[in-house]
């Protein structure tokens, strides 16, 4: 069978059912995991599915996040508390990644004057830093996601394979102590979930409300996350179910007028 053929009895199955599974292809098929994978990505930048952890969705299951000027509105006063504690991590000379989430964005308010090396996929990350002092910016470039406002796919993803990161600053659509951490974006939750076994350490940045909450997509589990950083509306409790996982919580102090 022809690449083209089987690609076109992927996507009818996708059509009739809503999403398929890279392994059950391959078995039904006859071919490599590698095989279906180079399928799937194909079909993908023809903007004929969306590419999912282990699989493919149809393009209208797919939901997608809010533009990211939406985004950035909300919980605003929250977001910036927990930048400013979480990029207080930050070390002279660490390579870090920040991810397009608007938490993370926001900590580019906070970044320390010393040399750095920061990583993005955020197009916004980009426009924040360039032209910094002792700031060695790189960005992964892939197809551009204009929601979203940042890059993902298989180009985003191969562009970060060289380089050892020391910290990788992730947002949340959700946490949830024995789901882990999700998102609404397949494309950004593919690109966390690989960046993830590069990093040396990994930081969710996410105010309290979005604890114990989950979205459609898991991109990393609970014990692969090193620290937490969120603000002190959320329950001790809560907090609890991450510190007994093993995660370092850092709880950012909001003012008590806020």
């Amino acid at each position: 069978m022809l690449p083209s053929q089987r690609q076109e009895f992927i996507l009818r199955k996708i059509e009739g059912e809503g999403s398929v599974k890279s392994i059950e292809l391959a078995r039904e098929f006859e071919v490599t995991n590698e095989t279906i994978r180079k399928d799937l990505e194909v079909l993908a930048e023809e903007k004929r599915v969306i590419r999912i952890h282990g699989g493919a969705t149809r393009i209208t299951d797919a939901r997608h996040d809010m533009p990211l000027p939406a985004r950035q509105s909300m919980n605003r006063f929250e977001k910036s508390v927990v930048a400013r504690a979480a990029a207080q991590l930050i070390e002279p000379n660490d390579t870090i990644f920040m991810d397009a989430s608007s938490t993370v964005l926001t900590m580019t308010d906070y970044l320390p004057q010393f040399p750095l090396t920061v990583l993005t996929n955020a197009h916004h990350v980009i426009v924040a830093l360039g032209g910094r002092a002792n700031c060695d910016l790189i960005c992964t470039g892939g197809r551009y996601e204009e929601r979203s406002r940042s890059y993902v796919g298989a180009m985003a993803e191969g562009a970060m394979k060289r380089f050892i990161i020391k910290w990788l600053f992730v947002g949340v659509d959700g946490l949830h102590h024995r789901l882990g951490a999700s998102e609404v974006n397949p494309g950004q939750a593919v690109l966390k979930e690989r960046l993830i076994p590069r990093a040396e350490n990994v930081c969710v940045v996410c105010d309290s409300t979005k604890l114990e909450q989950k979205s459609p997509f898991i991109f990393g589990e609970i014990s692969q996350f090193s620290v937490l950083v969120t603000d002190d509306r959320a329950a001790p409790g809560i907090l609890e179910l991450y510190e007994s996982a093993g995660v370092r919580v850092i709880v950012a102090k909001l003012p008590r007028e806020a």
